[in-house]
């Protein structure tokens, strides 16, 4: 397993957060349409936030979190 930079990861965190941050609004459908990615998404922050503040999260925790990412996305 390769080790992502820090200036990758800052990348692209700031890329979604400032998409997310032109949004003025979702719909009901729209957000239940992309509930399942942002279910996995959210996951994977919650990961990164007990890294930060543990440095407990292991390996295995981020490949699982990306594996529920990349099955949500189709990739």
């Amino acid at each position: 397993m390769t080790t992502t930079h820090n200036n990758e990861v800052q990348q692209v965190i700031h890329q979604a957060a400032t998409k997310l941050a032109a949004l003025e609004f979702i719909d009901q459908e729209t957000a239940r349409q992309v509930s399942p990615v942002a279910e996995a998404v959210a996951n994977m922050f919650t990961i990164l936030y007990y890294q930060a503040e543990t440095g407990r999260a292991t390996p295995e925790d981020f490949q699982e979190a990306l594996a529920t990412i990349r099955q949500a996305t189709g990739n």
